[in-house]
């Protein structure tokens, strides 16, 4: 399937369709093989958090998404496959958001909160620990009281800050659930336009290395005051990541219809000015089409004297590179043909991870590069796609072709474990690799086994590419450098992040990302692992 007929397929995927098909691949993939037959699976689904009987031709119609599927039936799920808290239930809310087709402001719970919402607040504002499930069932309490006054007046934004401070060192599936609460909250009738100051004042301040998650979370949210922010990040950024960060809310704001025609305006002007060159330029193009394509009557005034760009159904690079487009076709046919090494003899629909993997590689949206990876991450194709995407990166063109490698490692960054570490290493510090996957390597240092980092590795990383910003001051080296402290806090190396901190020759922003690390409480970091 190429990009052009996957962006075709992938819009006929609808959030549905994607949640059934992860409940249904993960139950015909069960370890347990009784489980594997849908009226034995059907039988034993009484219990647990689901306590109604139900049909073999209700599963039926939930896994092929002619009904939708309750909440608590997701985590009953989880709990009949022996899968860990989390697994499918935050993955299929996230979906649920992302491919909604307008703004979702909060989502029913997926079952009691195991605790009173009093204490999960008095947790959270305190110097205790809280995990992403914590986070999880106290957005969710909130939701249900949407006029809840939280008392004394700061606590809002107490909560807000801490959430997003999490957010932001997280990953995996702790970071999952940190960023769909904040969602909820940014949603919230009483709390959201705090909520919206706190991210605001976040991205452009202490946390600007970081703004890129914090500034995008904002497409979901309709307040006027987040469009406000939006587009002030847009015209005049704190930052390249806050800048990013709000090129990328705009696709959805866009389409849900958030900007008024004043803010369009303004809109089309930032997007047209905007050069979309280096490493963080990456999504001005793709949203010059996007805006074009909603907004036909401004499509001159974004594309200026071009009159044309680059079509969504086009792989990453693929307008201004045909052999890129080539080569990213090809090896997401070789991905997709491991599937059927995971287990021959049974049939799990290949059609749609079929078109998941080429989202995946293909699609010029890094949202929807990232959540299909997500889908994929949580479902037993995992490891199988995780070592495709390895072994597409060992061959040599891949690497020279900076268009295919960086999708790759950007699959590899969600998709990969501790095995794919070491090639994750060479290809972040090899003198022949090029600037721009190297950078993409670096990122997914902080990300793919972090806490394996031993020995002298992350040392010679920073020593290597600082040396190379001090000869030529490259951009992409100087993100690279930014990502590598990221990298060092994942690890916990506050001796490295004390020694970037110290050296006065170090890039200054390299520098106040140390700091911002080691100034993050215990309690905090602790937290965002959870």
């Amino acid at each position: 399937m190429d990009a052009q007929a996957a962006a075709g397929a992938g819009a006929a995927l609808g959030r549905r369709a994607r949640v059934a098909w992860l409940l249904r691949v993960n139950r015909l993939l069960a370890e347990e093989k009784p489980l594997r037959s849908l009226p034995a699976f059907s039988a034993a689904f009484h219990g647990g958090m689901y306590d109604r009987e139900v049909s073999t031709s209700t599963v039926s119609r939930w896994e092929t998404g002619r009904t939708p599927v309750p909440w608590r039936a997701v985590r009953r799920y989880e709990e009949l496959l022996a899968l860990p808290r989390n697994t499918l239930t935050a993955t299929a809310r996230t979906v649920w958001r992302y491919w909604a087709p307008g703004p979702v402001l909060d989502v029913d719970p997926a079952g009691p909160a195991a605790r009173p919402l009093e204490d999960l607040l008095e947790q959270a504002v305190s110097g205790d620990v809280m995990t992403g499930d914590d986070w999880d069932q106290l957005t969710d309490g909130l939701c249900a009281r949407p006029d809840a006054v939280l008392m004394p007046s700061g606590t809002w934004s107490a909560l807000a800050e801490r959430l997003v401070e999490e957010m932001v060192i997280a990953d995996d599936l702790p970071w999952m659930l940190r960023f769909e609460s904040l969602n909820r909250l940014l949603n919230h009738r009483r709390g959201g336009r705090t909520v919206i100051a706190v991210c605001g004042g976040m991205a452009a301040g202490r946390a600007r290395l970081t703004a890129t998650e914090i500034v995008c979370a904002l497409d979901n949210c309709g307040h006027p005051d987040a469009a406000d922010l939006v587009l002030s990040e847009l015209a005049r950024p704190s930052g390249p990541l806050a800048h990013r960060g709000a090129v990328m809310a705009c696709f959805r704001k866009v389409r849900y219809r958030h900007f008024d025609e004043d803010q369009l305006r303004t809109l089309v002007r930032a997007v047209r000015d905007s050069t979309g060159t280096g490493p963080f330029g990456d999504q001005i193009e793709p949203l010059r089409g996007h805006l074009s394509a909603v907004h036909p009557e401004y499509a001159r005034a974004v594309l200026g004297r071009r009159g044309t760009t680059r079509r969504p159904g086009d792989g990453a690079g693929a307008g201004a590179d045909p052999d890129a487009r080539a080569l990213v076709s090809a090896a997401v046919r070789r991905v997709t043909a491991r599937l059927g090494t995971v287990d021959p003899d049974r049939t799990c629909d290949p059609a749609v991870p079929a078109v998941l993997i080429t989202e995946a590689l293909a699609s010029p949206l890094f949202d929807v590069r990232l959540y299909a990876a997500f889908l994929l991450a949580a479902t037993p194709y995992r490891p199988v796609l995780a070592d495709a995407l390895a072994a597409e990166l060992v061959r040599p063109m891949a690497v020279r072709h900076e268009e295919l490698a960086v999708v790759l490692l950007e699959g590899l960054r969600v998709l990969g474990d501790h095995r794919h570490r070491g090639l994750l290493q060479r290809l972040a510090v090899l003198p022949s690799v090029p600037r721009p996957t190297a950078y993409a390597a670096v990122r997914g240092l902080g990300h793919v086994a972090a806490d394996r980092s031993t020995g002298d590795f992350l040392r010679g990383a920073v020593a290597h590419h600082h040396a190379a910003w001090l000869n030529d001051r490259d951009p992409v080296t100087a993100a690279t450098l930014e990502s590598l402290v990221y990298a060092l806090g994942m690890a916990s190396r506050d001796d490295l992040l004390t020694a970037i901190l110290t050296g006065a020759d170090f890039l200054p922003v390299a520098r106040t990302a140390a700091a911002w690390w080691l100034d993050i409480p215990g309690h905090r970091r602790a937290s965002a692992l959870l």
